[in-house]
């Protein structure tokens, strides 16, 4: 258990365990999605160096392709564009969390959805 209270759960599904049962609830939801087709290219734990000299880092837990977004957005079925989402799951934001979270779209354009 960590200090907020969140205990690491393994996933049957995804074959790996997770820092939260947050976490690995919405691993296995998206695991699910790229299954039905509806996502792709679903990555999780995924690095970003936000500085070398001090080596500072953020870890984004979810990376994948949402075909339907797209959809969603222009509620025109015609066009199905790809957009790559980050999403990390939070059970408390923390205002190092909010730091690294505003440096990350400062240097490298990505937002990232907190779910």
């Amino acid at each position: 258990m960590n200090k907020y209270g969140a205990r690491r759960t393994w996933s049957e599904l995804c074959q790996r365990e997770f820092a939260s049962m947050k976490e690995c609830r919405r691993a296995e939801e998206l695991t699910l999605l790229e299954k039905a087709g509806e996502i792709d290219a679903l990555e999780f734990q995924v690095p970003f160096v936000l500085s070398v000299k001090p080596k500072i880092t953020i870890t984004i837990d979810f990376k994948y392709k949402d075909y339907a977004l797209r959809e969603r957005i222009l509620a025109d079925r015609t066009l199905r564009q790809t957009y790559i989402v980050y999403e990390d799951s939070k059970g408390m934001l923390t205002r190092d969390t909010r730091t690294k979270l505003a440096w990350l779209k400062e240097k490298h354009g990505i937002d990232v959805i907190l779910s």
